[in-house]
């Protein structure tokens, strides 16, 4: 069962994959100060050993972090309450701060398992190459990493690398972190043009995976809370899912088929009675109805419901 917390939405289940990342407030090098750095990694351990999380990979940076973790209960927002609540705590009084150390909320981002959760881990573990603090030869020396621990022999219980080699079909053995240190110099991420990209695919959004899969989780996610309203760019494609059900359900009803919608004319009654019901009940936007109902350019979406809005009124 899916659980929603207040807005901004969370979402929360039982086996949930994410990848958070959260940034120091005001962009200041929160954890380029002696010691900051482990005693977040300390933090961390000891979230996840209270809330019974799998961490498979983290990196802290200068000024953020980011962690791909499961959360076996639905317990994401009250563990990562606690992560942030006591780290910033226990930094003030070291310090001597005051006030927030953290910059807003922290994102997650709903992971799909296999290749994409690889490619996350991947991408995670990469981090101090992308930003030049190393090479990929030298990474296993940047301490403040999951791939640090995965290279020693004692770490700590939530680390789960047997989990990444796996995922990348390797051995839990020195050799197969070898081979592993192999697949990430192959990825080749250092590359600096590829860091917008990159950043598009793992850091924005609501869900990393496939379409399928996306599809999948929205559906649920729809079906167990249908008046949730899904604010924000991340939340997009949500309400195009949305869209797509009453589409479908639409067609359904009318006994027509998807090859129906390319078949017949764009300006069909039954097409723009859809479309209409599109505009007024779900605000869908003109491309997207053009393009899922297969009436042309968007002007004729707005023309046709335009027409159709006047004849029932008048």
């Amino acid at each position: 069962m899916f659980i929603l917390m207040p807005r901004p939405i969370r979402i929360e289940f039982p086996g949930a994959i994410y990848h958070i990342i959260s940034r120091g407030n005001y962009r200041k090098p929160l954890f380029s100060m002696p010691g900051s750095g482990r005693a977040f990694e300390q933090t961390l351990f000891e979230v996840a050993e209270r809330s019974c999380w799998r961490i498979y990979a983290y990196v802290v940076m200068s000024n953020h972090y980011h962690v791909a973790l499961q959360t076996p209960e639905a317990n994401l927002v009250q563990g990562m309450k606690w992560l942030q609540g006591t780290f910033a705590t226990r930094f003030n009084h070291f310090y001597k701060e005051q006030g927030h150390v953290f910059q807003g909320r922290y994102k997650s981002i709903l992971v799909e398992e296999g290749r994409p959760l690889l490619g996350l881990i991947n991408y995670i573990h990469l981090n101090p190459v992308r930003a030049g603090l190393c090479t990929i030869k030298s990474l296993r020396e940047y301490e403040l990493s999951s791939y640090w621990y995965y290279w020693q022999r004692h770490r700590p219980a939530c680390l789960d690398r047997d989990a990444i080699l796996a995922l990348a079909e390797l051995p839990n053995s020195t050799h197969g972190m070898q081979s592993y240190e192999a697949l990430l110099a192959s990825v080749d991420e250092a590359n600096p043009r590829k860091r917008t990209e990159l950043h598009r695919i793992y850091a924005r959004g609501w869900f990393l995976g496939s379409h399928d899969a996306k599809r999948r989780v929205a559906n649920e996610l729809l079906k167990s809370n249908p008046r949730e309203e899904w604010k924000g760019r991340a939340y997009a494609d949500m309400y195009e899912e949305k869209w797509d059900r009453y589409v479908r359900e639409k067609l359904r009803e009318i006994h027509k088929s998807e090859a129906d919608l390319l078949r017949e004319a764009k300006g069909a009654k039954w097409k723009v009675k859809i479309a209409r019901a599109l505009r007024g009940q779900f605000n869908a936007s003109n491309p997207w109805i053009a393009r899922r109902l297969h009436m042309g350019h968007p002007t004729r979406v707005s023309m046709a419901v335009a027409g159709a809005t006047r004849k029932f009124s008048a």
